[in-house]
């Protein structure tokens, strides 16, 4: 469950981002991909989830390394 979001960061074609999201005892890297919709016009975007990139970590600084990791496996 996302609770309180304390970092993210895009890759840098803004293609990709992940979020880290501060739990009880740990921390959630969720690694997101930027959707578009031609029936909504070019301006709109949206990201999702991608299923299988969600990591834990028991730091914030661990957690960060991880995110920046799936970010460069994606490119």
């Amino acid at each position: 469950m996302r609770n309180v979001m304390v970092y993210q960061e895009y890759s840098a074609d803004r293609e990709f981002r992940f979020e880290v999201y501060r739990n009880q005892n740990s921390y959630e890297i969720w690694v997101q991909r930027k959707i578009t919709d031609e029936y909504m016009g070019p301006e709109w975007f949206d990201y999702h989830d991608i299923s299988d990139y969600m990591h834990r970590a028991d730091t914030l600084e661990r957690a960060i390394e991880i995110g920046k990791e799936c970010l460069k496996c994606l490119l």
